[in-house]
């Protein structure tokens, strides 16, 4: 079970690193696309639907590391006050909720990107890249964000077993 544990918060803090590197490429997107459409009066055709994707790869694969680092929505001024043991406990009533949201999710996008691969599908806009890279990675996102739920789960029963 700690392997498990370790493996998966190792590769979601890499992953989590790796992506946020993305972030200062959408910046200098933005930047270029401002001086572009507004200093020279030539807006570029490309820079919307790639910053769309890099900040569509931002957000689902850094789901599974702002989970890891505790990072998500919850009710702090109560959950905060608890102790690690009813932390633990809250965190194990509530995960059936947040597994059966995720399965579903998985499942749902898995089908829309094997369709996607299928088709090639390509975004509706002038410039038309790919977007079925898009669709895998952000199921491998989810799929992350749904380990990570699971070794947290496992954490959380250390904790009430009282071996954590």
């Amino acid at each position: 079970m700690d392997t498990f544990i370790k493996l998966v918060d190792n590769i979601n803090e890499y992953v989590g690193r790796v992506t946020s590197f993305i972030i200062p490429i959408i910046m200098l997107i933005v930047s270029l696309e401002v001086v572009m459409r507004y200093v020279f009066d030539s807006p570029t055709i490309w820079a919307w639907d790639i910053n769309i994707q890099l900040f569509a790869l931002v957000v689902f694969l850094g789901g599974g590391y702002t989970a890891l680092k505790k990072g998500h929505v919850n009710i702090d001024i109560l959950y905060g006050r608890l102790s690690s043991k009813k932390q633990a406990l809250l965190d194990v009533v509530t995960a059936p909720i947040f597994f059966l949201f995720m399965v579903i999710l998985l499942w749902k996008l898995g089908g829309m990107a094997l369709q996607s691969v299928e088709e090639q599908e390509v975004m509706s806009t002038i410039l038309a890249p790919p977007i079925y890279p898009l669709k895998i990675l952000v199921t491998i996102g989810v799929l992350l964000f749904l380990l990570q739920g699971v070794a947290s789960l496992l954490q959380s029963i250390k904790v009430l077993a009282g071996k954590d």
